[in-house]
């Protein structure tokens, strides 16, 4: 079977357990269509360089034209991040570091105090300790990069899930 058979059979078959795009239309012109609601969230800043790098992340996902102008939701990310030192050597030091990264989301109607949507999202990345202090300090810092990477694809999606099948309006 060709590649594009097995393609269209794969698409037969999502079609018929209900799977509907999320960023566009199907034939008969359902689906979610996350893409616009998702550009008007509003997202508070996050403390800390990581957190910088997070929103950065998440505003180049959901809002690829900028800062919405006139916002529908407020998204408030807090992040915190643990360490663990793995591969412990024989003299008793570590040569690897686990880091895992945890986003704790919610999403407000603008103006509201009360949630529409919360969740948690983890992500773990791990870098070695290197005999050169500024090669673990770099590799540590791409450690984190990746893990906020991670962070905003699972947070972004997850949004734009409940955004799609929210009924207009929040």
């Amino acid at each position: 079977m060709s590649w594009s058979r097995s393609l269209a059979a794969l698409l037969l078959l999502l079609a018929g357990c209900g799977w509907q795009p999320l960023y566009g239309h199907n034939s008969a012109g359902q689906g979610g269509n996350a893409a616009p609601q998702l550009a008007q969230v509003h997202i508070q800043p996050i403390a800390d360089r990581v957190g910088q790098e997070l929103y950065n992340m998440l505003r180049d996902r959901m809002n690829p034209q900028g800062v919405p102008a006139e916002p529908q939701y407020d998204l408030i990310v807090t992040l915190r991040q643990t360490a663990t030192q793995e591969l412990i050597q024989q003299d008793q030091t570590a040569s690897r570091v686990d880091i895992t990264l945890f986003a704790d989301y919610k999403l407000f109607p603008r103006g509201q105090q009360t949630s529409i949507f919360a969740a948690q999202a983890r992500s773990t990345t791990a870098y070695d300790l290197l005999n050169d202090p500024y090669s673990s300090v770099v590799s540590a810092d791409d450690a984190k990069r990746r893990g906020a990477q991670s962070l905003a694809d699972d947070i972004s999606n997850r949004l734009a899930v409940f955004l799609a099948q929210a009924p207009a309006g929040g």
